[in-house]
């Protein structure tokens, strides 16, 4: 009988236990990419989810702004990142493609819808920032085309294209290209439009 008493005291703690307070695996963050190619060389990037893309409404445009920063492994801040700014008259929608050289008027006057910056391994920086009907004396090759294909209260997708010049230095820029393609992004984003 004390056997039994024992036994079922044995039992019981260990039921006990098992059942205690449990919690729940925390659910995995997603992680983001951007991937593209720079003059045909495969470039892929992880996000930081500490860094999403945003979204804002900037009141003295009047305009809508996306901005997405990412470095790339081992950057220091001005080497191997990928960053560009789209701006727009209304709020971003989906598979509409946001085309850099279609002008937007920025307090009455015609900015570049998109500007884009890279910076290679090396800290050579390379844009995307001129508009063409700005500077009709001069060749503009500078062009980027932005495409949103998912936009959700926290995360974003597109696809990218960029044709760079640079490099930028203090003293003007170079006269390199630099061709992006088959940019793809996926990202955390934080949604500050009103």
């Amino acid at each position: 009988m004390r056997y039994l008493k024992y036994s079922i005291f044995i039992l019981f703690g260990i039921l006990l236990l098992s059942c205690g307070s449990k919690t729940e695996d925390p659910k995995p963050i997603a992680e983001g990419f951007i991937r593209f190619k720079v003059n045909g060389v495969q470039k892929e990037f992880k996000t930081n989810p500490v860094t999403p893309m945003s979204f804002s409404f900037d009141s003295n445009g009047p305009v809508h702004n996306a901005i997405l920063q990412v470095l790339g492994p081992g950057s220091t801040g001005t080497s191997n990142f990928i960053q560009f700014n789209v701006w727009n008259e209304k709020t971003f929608e989906l598979n509409v493609d946001y085309q850099m050289q279609q002008a937007i008027a920025y307090r009455g006057v015609g900015i570049a819808r998109i500007n884009f910056t890279y910076a290679d391994e090396q800290g050579q920086v390379f844009n995307a920032v001129l508009l063409k009907q700005n500077l009709p004396s001069i060749v503009v090759k500078n062009d980027a085309t932005v495409r949103f294909t998912k936009i959700t209260k926290d995360w974003a997708e597109g696809t990218f294209t960029a044709i760079l010049i640079g490099p930028v230095t203090t003293s003007g820029i170079g006269n390199q290209e630099r061709i992006i393609s088959e940019g793809q992004f996926s990202i955390k984003l934080v949604n500050l439009t009103p």
